[in-house]
């Protein structure tokens, strides 16, 4: 008997080499599992690398801990993001990527990872260069035997192009039911990079050949060296846009207007839009016409009434009645309103026409002050209202037209008397600005209430206040005066508050005596 080392376990000598023998085969069979489970093993590892560099080829990759900060990511999240390993790791997605979000949608997708649902759906980045990132993500949660969440894997696709593309295709079909001409070429060699459909109308080309062809390409712009002028200064962000007339091989008036625009992860490229102003232009020079023939039509005879009823005045009045002499005096009022009416629309259309004459000159300002406080001074007499020159103690240069000045401060100074309380004195004067000089008109009187301070310079538009209805006025005054001031390259500017006074000013380049001709 051999004892086989086995409590309780022996057997006899003849059955040993049978024991050995089936010892062997079952670590045969033993051996044979393992190596078989270790080739599985490998050919399924190597399937996962497989997959694995799939994955991280085509995808971004991130992984998140519970509290939502980035503990990997593999390096497609990196190229893309154009971030660094250092910078991604320990921040939360939402830091790196800082666009505003959609309201709740953070809320849904924690509140889905939490229950141990996976999410979908489009997310958008900014990328380390400001230029905007779409991807489809899927978020798949890890959680653990309590169902907490433990971690959260991210893998997204890049749509971005996909995404630019549907924008640009919605773009040109948007682009393409406009009445107006779209052109885009690009700032190298100004070649088109796009034509909507009513332009390819007027050229006479179709989608498949206005891609070889640039600005050269259009005979009726003839000038492409003024073009050039005007593309650099938008290059160089001198200009924003442009804006300018030419007309086309049908003798039809366009205005261009023109800009560069950079898409966020396009070329840069040069946008111009055409429309067709020929009526336009036709029915505005249709009204001017009009409204100027009209104008002259009524000042005639106005002219008459006005000198009838004065010469009534002269002759007749002491033998009238109280009653008679008020509605006479009533008349002649309604009668200087009407032609100082009258003379603004016709200035209106003057200027808008570029019909006014503005004769330039070299002059002392203070002059010009002094003859306006002088002309205006019986005006300023009906509202017990006296001007006061202020800084007119030495001479002060300028080129303007002396005419329009004087039209200008009129305007102002007539306004500042009209609400002013008698007694009170107009500031009239001239403010050192070192390199500029300052002209303005300075009340003490209504005001202008809040509410009509950001239109007070349009057209026919008069501040709604009971103090201001009893004046009354035609609302062209200030329009007048904004367009007179633009003319000399000011700007027309004031401060006003209600109940204290107004004060109007704008500010003009000073001109030293060694200038005058």
């Amino acid at each position: 008997m051999y004892d086989l080392g086995v409590v309780g376990s022996s057997l006899p000598t003849s059955a040993m080499p049978l024991a050995l023998i089936g010892l062997g085969l079952l670590a045969a069979s033993l051996i044979a599992v393992v190596l078989r489970n270790k080739r599985r093993y490998a050919i399924l590892y190597s399937q996962m690398e497989r997959y694995r560099d799939a994955v991280n080829e085509h995808c971004m990759v991130n992984v998140t801990d519970a509290a939502g900060r980035i503990t990997s990511v593999n390096d497609r999240f990196l190229r893309i993001t154009g971030l660094t390993r250092d910078a991604a790791l320990g921040n939360r997605v939402d830091q790196l990527a800082p666009l505003t979000p959609v309201p709740g949608r953070t809320e849904r997708i924690n509140a889905h990872l939490s229950d141990g649902k996976s999410w979908s759906g489009e997310t958008a980045w900014q990328q380390a260069d400001g230029k905007l990132c779409w991807t489809h993500s899927t978020l798949v949660p890890v959680v653990n035997r309590r169902g907490r969440l433990v971690e959260t894997f991210a893998i997204r696709t890049d749509i971005t192009a996909v995404k630019m593309a549907d924008a640009e295709t919605q773009l040109r079909a948007t682009l393409d039911l406009l009445q107006d001409e779209v052109w885009m070429f690009s700032p190298e060699d100004l070649r088109f990079i796009y034509l909507n459909r009513k332009a390819m109308t007027r050229l006479g080309w179709d989608g498949q050949c206005y891609e070889d062809r640039t600005l050269a390409d259009v005979g009726w712009l003839a000038d492409l060296r003024h073009i050039g002028r005007d593309l650099k200064r938008l290059t160089s962000g001198q200009e924003s846009a442009l804006t300018y007339e030419v007309q086309d091989r049908e003798d039809r008036t366009l205005e261009i207007t023109l800009q560069l625009v950079a898409p966020a992860g396009n070329p840069a490229r040069y946008v111009a839009v055409l429309r067709d102003i020929t009526e336009r232009q036709a029915a505005a020079r249709a009204k001017s016409q009009f409204v100027a023939m009209v104008s002259h039509e009524l000042r005639t005879p106005l002219t008459s009434i006005k000198g009838g009823l004065g010469l009534l005045t002269m002759t007749a009045a002491a033998e009238m009645s109280e009653r008679s002499r008020s509605i006479l005096t009533i008349a002649q009022r309604n009668t200087d309103r009407l032609i100082v009416l009258i003379n603004d629309i016709l200035d209106l259309e003057k200027i808008d026409a570029g019909m006014m004459d503005f004769r330039m000159e070299h002059i002392d300002l203070t002059g010009v002050i002094c003859e306006a406080i002088e002309m205006n001074g019986s005006y300023g007499a009906q509202f017990g209202v006296q001007f006061a020159g202020i800084g007119l103690d030495r001479p002060v240069m300028v080129d303007c037209s002396p005419e329009r000045l004087l039209q200008v401060l009129t305007n102002l100074m007539s306004n500042a008397a009209k609400f002013s309380k008698p007694g009170d004195t107009v500031q009239v004067g001239l403010s050192d600005l070192g390199s500029k000089v300052r002209i303005f008109v300075k009340d003490y009187g209504a005001g202008i209430p809040l509410e009509a301070q950001p239109r007070i310079l349009e057209r026919f538009t008069q501040a709604d206040s009971s103090d201001r209805r009893k004046v009354g006025g035609s609302g062209l005054g200030l329009s007048i005066v904004k367009a007179i001031v633009e003319r000399h390259g000011a700007e027309i500017r004031f401060d006003s508050r209600p109940g204290q006074g107004s004060e109007f000013y704008f500010d003009l380049e000073r001109r030293s005596e060694r200038n005058v001709a």
